[in-house]
């Protein structure tokens, strides 16, 4: 008896810490329509939503490695094309299964770089006005700090608080930080199992007081900007500390970075090289400036040491505990 209460209580342990820093990831949104985010879907397992994902070609989508474990078989996926809200789906929604899924064979659980997968539909969905595929940028554009992009899903509203009611899409403007900043906030009060080390193939963004972010369910979205005549999207939702708490900003794979991956396994994904036509927001020389106004020193490269979740081989086991909303 004693045996399978300590497995019960090391299994509720995992899931809590995978649930605070993986799964994360819309608080702070508002009510959308999926025909401003036409490449947004919603991929399910079982028919549950559990993940979002854009559109890159009418036959494939992009998400968060995460979102799809290799213990689950890709034939009990499917992605919902061109609906505001799950609850009840437009007459004009489509839903496609998956016939393969590609992850970023870089993928490391430990550290979350390489939170990238790719899904192959069985079949073409048809594009529509809410039906659209994004554009990509190429891997040497630049996403400047400072710059206002958007997010998008059907996550949670607050931490552990689901979208209810029609399930209605959420759309939140988000600040992309630099990683030197992001880098020092999460280096404010970590916890035991923080993972603050944001590596070159991430990017933040978000703000300083928590007041927008993705959530639980988002994972796998777009962080998508508009630049250049065209919306573009500049990252993957992928991880966080909770969500929308404080110097915590969202964490996100950076696309220039898998770009070049992505090209390999997507046909005819659109891809443009192009600049940002605005000046990047210079870093604090002294810190950086937490929600609380106080100003904290930059973390030097000793102390960036990124702390290995001591559960992870439960994770997998708890991944959609995590996304189900």
């Amino acid at each position: 008896m004693e045996q399978r209460l300590c497995r019960v209580i090391l299994l509720l342990g995992a899931v809590h810490l995978a649930y605070s820093q993986i799964a994360n990831r819309i608080v702070g949104g508002q009510d959308g329509d999926i025909g401003t985010a036409p490449w947004l879907v919603s991929i399910r397992y079982n028919l549950m939503h559990a993940c979002g994902g854009s559109l890159l070609t009418a036959e494939y989508v992009l998400t968060a490695a995460h979102c799809v474990p290799p213990d689950h078989l890709s034939s009990d996926y499917d992605v919902l094309a061109g609906s505001t809200s799950l609850a009840n789906s437009d007459s004009s929604a489509q839903s496609i299964l998956v016939d393969q899924v590609f992850r970023y064979p870089g993928y490391s659980v430990d550290s979350q770089s390489g939170d990238i997968a790719v899904l192959k539909l069985k079949s073409l969905v048809v594009f529509t006005a809410t039906v659209q595929p994004i554009r990509l940028p190429d891997p040497n554009v630049q996403f400047p700090p400072g710059m206002s992009c958007k997010i998008a899903g059907w996550g949670h509203i607050h931490f552990s608080v689901p979208l209810t009611g029609a399930q209605n899409l959420q759309i939140g403007s988000v600040t992309i930080i630099s990683r030197k900043t992001c880098n020092c906030l999460y280096h404010i009060n970590p916890g035991p199992h923080t993972l603050s080390s944001i590596s070159q193939d991430m990017m933040c963004a978000g703000s300083v007081d928590g007041s927008v972010d993705a959530c639980q369910g988002d994972s796998g979205g777009p962080l998508y900007c508009y630049t250049n005549s065209n919306w573009y999207q500049a990252g993957v939702i992928s991880w966080g500390d909770e969500c929308g708490t404080p110097n915590r900003p969202g964490v996100y794979m950076a696309i220039p970075a898998y770009v070049d991956w992505i090209r390999s396994v997507v046909p005819g994904v659109q891809v443009d090289y192009f600049t940002v036509d605005q000046t990047p927001q210079p870093d604090n020389d002294n810190g950086c400036e937490a929600a609380d106004g106080q100003i904290y020193s930059y973390p030097n490269s000793a102390s960036m040491v990124l702390i290995t979740l001591g559960m992870l081989p439960l994770y997998w086991l708890t991944a959609y505990f995590l996304t189900d909303p």
